[in-house]
């Protein structure tokens, strides 16, 4: 690994350790409630990204693997019936291991 790509990590840790450490430091009533409001869904859409990306796109190409699709539908329906985010984890990542395997 090159010393730029070390420098270059060592400066997104610091930026991201400040920024963090800055809004940990923060007051409560600093940020307007509509504002917290908004920064509560940040790991929600990023979340999104990355999984919406690898479900739909291979290669450069957009494509749809229903494997993946149901799976994840099924996650989202035992996450809303039973608010267990392991097991709706688990049963959907279950469903694809034996679905290659078969």
């Amino acid at each position: 690994m090159s010393v730029e790509i070390l420098l270059l990590f060592a400066a997104m840790m610091a930026v991201t350790y400040l920024t963090r450490r800055a809004l940990l430091r923060m007051k409560a009533d600093a940020l307007s409630p509509r504002v917290r409001s908004g920064l509560q869904y940040i790991p929600v859409g990023i979340f999104a990204a990355l999984i919406f990306t690898s479900l739909f796109q291979k290669d450069g190409e957009l494509v749809f693997d229903w494997l993946a699709l149901s799976a994840c539908a099924l996650c989202l329906l035992l996450m809303r019936v039973t608010k267990n985010f392991f097991l709706s984890f688990g049963v959907s990542l279950g469903l694809v291991v034996v679905m290659h395997v078969v």
